[in-house]
């Protein structure tokens, strides 16, 4: 009897298969085909005949990370008809996963201490005020730093320029709802983003650095843009923190003086979940929204947030109050009062409450012709200043007295702060640390 060809062989295992489906039989022929090969333990893939069914126990979904390129079993250049199976190549990183930052602690081997601030104007006032105008200002690639000896120790003023980082979807598409979100730098989530320099003199500083002290704006997003740099470009779990409330020297220097050895981590815990939330709410329910709209074969841009959702809902309700609204009549009583000695001596009053009733009307028509006695008093009272404006009572007083609108009024702020003459103007205190 003539012996067998190898493709008859695997034709005959493929028919044997399909006609005993059977777990036994599967295991016994994944056996001896594979008995060369169990010591890798490897995953294979057949490339050969498509027919082959041989029951292999399923592993675990791979991550993202972790996905391989196959090689298509029509492939001319690289596949392989002789019954090999051939393994599978890894992937080669896409651009997120090279720039992706890194969790893990690194230990920093500089000898400079590195001040890092939210804007580049902060950068300039800080090193002006701690090295008493004796800073020297460097460029890299465009983007200014500040460098200058003090108390014999070298001292770097770097800055950011708002956040570097912006949460983003970490699979694509735009189905909702979406939870896989992390922080990237925002050259990655948008395309020709500005903060790409910023991000990257940063990360060249750090390596100068033996210590790391964050001195951007003391509110909760000021701490969240400090708290990202600390981890994702200085690859430290913590850094210190200079606090301060004005750009004014002798605020500066205090706050150098006596550094918080920690970031404030009340703020920056709850400055991150705040952009989670925001996350979570406004992207999953505004597409929503919008695939909504497309049922109705309609397509409009729409947009809910965690803030603006409520906000919306007041206004609403406001205007439906309006709306319910029925005019009544009502009357204002006025009285005019002379003096008797001097009749060009006249003042007028007003009555406090409005008059819906006109029967009431009547009795104030008793008052005409009636004299009464009137003393003059005087008082001494002491009236303390006012709290410092928090920024809605800046922009409510502003609008009220000057027309100006709450952007160009917190535009005005900003610019004033960063100047150094008055403190920092979002916030909702009225006190100053």
């Amino acid at each position: 009897m003539p012996k067998k060809t190898k493709e008859q062989q695997t034709e005959e295992i493929s028919f044997q298969q399909e006609d005993i489906p059977t777990r036994a039989t599967a295991n016994k022929i994944y056996k001896s085909e594979k008995q060369k090969q169990v010591e890798e333990r490897k995953d294979f893939v057949p490339i050969t005949s498509p027919k082959i069914t041989t029951e292999v126990i399923a592993k675990p979904k791979p991550k993202r990370e972790e996905i391989e390129t196959i090689e298509k079993p029509n492939d001319k250049k690289n596949s392989q008809s002789n019954g090999k199976i051939k393994r599978i190549k890894k992937a080669k990183r896409t651009v997120e996963e090279k720039t992706k930052p890194s969790r893990e602690v690194e230990e920093l081997k500089g000898n400079s201490i590195l001040i890092i601030t939210e804007k580049p104007q902060a950068a300039a006032k800080i090193s002006a005020a701690l090295s008493q105008g004796k800073d020297k200002k460097h460029s890299d690639n465009g983007i200014p730093f500040y460098e200058f000896n003090k108390n014999n120790t070298n001292i770097i003023v770097a800055c950011a320029v708002g956040h570097l980082f912006s949460l983003a979807q970490d699979v694509k598409g735009s189905s909702y709802p979406i939870f896989e979100v992390s922080w990237k730098p925002n050259f990655e989530v948008r395309k020709k983003d500005f903060t790409k320099k910023y991000y990257s003199t940063i990360s060249r500083l750090v390596k100068r650095a033996s210590e790391i002290i964050i001195a951007t704006d003391y509110d909760i997003e000021g701490e969240v843009i400090g708290y990202n740099i600390v981890r994702f470009l200085a690859h430290q779990k913590d850094a210190k923190r200079m606090k301060f409330s004005s750009l004014t020297a002798n605020e500066l220097e205090e706050a150098f003086e006596k550094v918080h050895p920690t970031i404030d981590w009340g703020q920056a815990i709850a400055g991150e979940t705040r952009h989670y939330i925001d996350w979570y709410y406004g992207i999953n329910l505004s597409r929503a929204l919008m695939n909504a709209i497309k049922t109705t074969g309609k397509f409009q841009i729409m947009s809910i947030g965690r803030v603006q959702g409520p906000a919306l809902k007041m206004i609403v309700d406001k205007e439906r109050e309006i709306q319910k609204f029925k005019p009544l009549p009502f009357w204002r009583i006025y009285i005019d009062i002379h003096e008797k000695a001097n009749p060009k001596n006249k003042i007028k009053l007003k009555y406090t409450k409005d008059i819906f009733n006109e029967k009431e009307l009547s009795k104030f028509s008793e008052l005409k012709g009636k004299e009464a006695e009137v003393t003059t008093q005087k008082t001494t009272q002491t009236i303390l200043p006012p709290p410092p404006f928090d920024l809605t009572s800046l922009q409510t007083e502003s609008y009220a007295f000057f027309g100006l609108t709450p952007s160009r009024t917190l535009e005005i702020a900003q610019e004033l702060y960063l100047k150094g003459i008055i403190s920092y103007p979002r916030t909702s205190s009225q006190k100053i640390p």
